[in-house]
């Protein structure tokens, strides 16, 4: 080898440098720039797990008519759904319950 030609461990080493840096680069662009950043997966896994809890209290209320809401603000609907859904009654009266076969 003469002294006028690079030697290969040196282009070697300025190759894998290069490919690091650009690895790092696109690592932190996708991560912090781009639309699937890691901001943009954490609110919307938020969003899945919110919507999530919503689909199981919906499936849990459906058999109520009345949310907790509205029966913990009327005391006139709150008596009504403990007469018609818990057969609910007062001291001095008698309930009669129909059931049909």
């Amino acid at each position: 080898m003469t002294p006028d030609t690079p030697k290969p461990r040196r282009h070697f080493r300025f190759f894998t440098i290069l490919y690091i840096v650009t690895l790092l680069l696109f690592a932190a662009y996708f991560f912090f720039v781009s639309d699937h950043n890691l901001k943009t997966h954490r609110d919307l896994n938020r969003k899945i797990s919110n919507l999530e809890n919503k689909v199981v209290n919906t499936k849990n209320q459906i058999g109520n008519i009345y949310t907790y809401d509205q029966l913990a603000a009327d005391s006139v609907l709150l008596e009504k759904y403990g007469r018609e859904q818990l057969n609910m009654l007062r001291p001095d009266e008698d309930v009669f319950v129909i059931l049909y076969e």
